[in-house]
């Protein structure tokens, strides 16, 4: 099935403390919605409207962490399948049908890495849009990003790019290789866990902020994980074509991103654990 189809069947979820601002439908009616989250970016929405004026808006939809996937059960971070139902969420997706072609770009409102992890980890082949990843691009909204989604939309809503060709070029220009990207990713799990361990003494209500930050640190660890296996040049040149080794190699990769045990940021604790070593790769 399309992406558009897909999309369009979504239900609706429930308000919980995750997801209380559940949306699909035009795009034209959340700009005005009490259930849109992200007032500041209606002028992107408003130019997004100029061009196409059908399209559609899928906002804080719940993400599913599938404990049976390979990647998952090698990357694994056991507390990731802990966290509250609707704990991890996508924050906007703008769907539409262009000259028969269905399209999709999902947005992060975080960082770019936990966008491409958002995109992962729903076009796994037996995840919602496994059947049509080629139609959805993965970027992070914000006011520094708004001409690459401009211009990403407009290239994909003129059919003048593939999907995939497009998110070479935003990998490409934020992240530079794989390399880059784990350091990033070190960096940017270290200040999510720093923000948390911070916070979380200052906070009555926790349990929001606590699964909040296990499932982007679970973001993470897949999107560093699975941008490597996906690098093809990785194995050719770095592993001379051998999968086994660059599944090692991508193991190690998602094992220097820190972490901290779900029960470790309720009791209050500062020390991050380290991850189990008995992980199934087959």
């Amino acid at each position: 099935m399309a992406i558009y189809n897909i999309l369009k069947e979504k239900e609706f979820y429930p308000p919980t403390a995750h997801h209380n601002h559940f949306y699909n439908g035009p795009l034209r009616e959340y700009i005005e919605s009490s259930e849109n989250n992200y007032p500041g970016y209606n002028e992107l929405f408003e130019r997004l409207l100029e061009v196409n004026n059908t399209l559609y808006v899928c906002a804080q939809l719940p993400v599913e962490i599938n404990p049976k996937t390979i990647s998952n059960q090698i990357i694994h971070y056991k507390d990731a399948f802990k966290i509250e139902h609707g704990s991890i969420t996508v924050p906007l997706i703008i769907y539409w049908q262009s000259d028969e072609q269905d399209k999709a770009i999902l947005f992060s409102d975080s960082s770019y890495i936990e966008a491409k992890g958002l995109y992962f980890c729903l076009t796994e082949p037996d995840a919602d849009f496994g059947s049509c990843r080629n139609e959805v691009l993965a970027l992070v909204i914000g006011e520094e990003y708004s001409t690459d989604i401009l211009k990403a939309f407009n290239e994909m809503n003129g059919n003048q790019r593939a999907v995939g060709a497009i998110q070479r070029y935003h990998d490409h220009k934020y992240l530079a290789n794989v390399d880059d990207m784990k350091e990033k990713s070190v960096e940017l799990a270290q200040s999510i866990l720093d923000y948390a361990v911070d916070t979380l003494p200052t906070i009555e209500e926790k349990g929001a902020l606590i699964n909040q930050t296990i499932g982007r640190i679970f973001l993470i660890k897949k999107s560093v994980y699975v941008q490597y296996m996906m690098t093809k040049d990785i194995l050719m040149n770095r592993h001379e074509g051998d999968v086994k080794k660059q599944r090692q190699f991508a193991k190690a990769y998602a094992t220097e991103i820190p972490i901290i045990s779900l029960s470790a940021l309720w009791r209050g604790s500062t020390q991050q654990e380290s991850e189990e070593t008995n992980i199934t790769e087959e």
